[in-house]
């Protein structure tokens, strides 16, 4: 969570010195997506292993997670898989990289 916070603080200060179309920001913004995507699916399926039966359960005690757990991943999906996501951050990454820098 501090890593997507911090990226987070990062692109807003980059928005605010150069901007909204800066060339860069596309790359931060599909990471900052992605991991932000990532750390959703872990708390949701770790919040249902933790409550067992009653996680999955749409009320009583696990409703909270279930509803989340249902619904973390619809704004994924409307701006792109995380695939989509990962490969955009890593083509906008090696877009910048010298000429003569090998992988």
């Amino acid at each position: 969570l501090e890593t997507n916070t911090a990226l987070l603080y990062q692109i807003t200060h980059t928005m605010n010195s150069i901007g909204t179309q800066g060339a860069e920001l596309g790359g931060r913004i599909a990471l900052l997506k992605y991991g932000i995507t990532r750390a959703c699916h872990l708390v949701g399926d770790n919040a249902v292993q933790i409550l067992g039966g009653r996680g999955v359960t749409r009320t009583g005690m696990g409703r909270i997670v279930e509803t989340f757990h249902r619904f973390y991943k619809v704004p994924s999906i409307y701006g792109g898989s995380e695939e989509i996501m990962a490969d955009l951050a890593v083509r906008m990454a090696v877009k910048g990289f010298p000429q003569e820098a090998r992988l």
